[in-house]
């Protein structure tokens, strides 16, 4: 098992989100987690968490139990 944390990336094969089932095309930006090896669209709920993870990070925030 990975134990590289979840981070965007540009997609390099079309796929599909494994939350929303929504389709996604090589080249879109997408959210990977290696631990399960899933991919997430941008409109998914796990993208968003990602992003508030991100931007806490860049901020030096204290985690607020999100």
């Amino acid at each position: 098992m990975s134990k590289k944390p979840p981070y965007f990336t540009q997609a390099r094969f079309d796929g599909k989100c494994a939350e929303t089932g929504a389709a996604i095309k090589k080249g879109d930006r997408i959210a990977y987690y290696p631990a399960t090896k899933q991919v997430f669209s941008e409109q998914s709920k796990q993208a968003d968490e990602l992003r508030g993870q991100e931007f806490a990070r860049s901020w030096r925030m204290a985690d607020a139990d999100y």
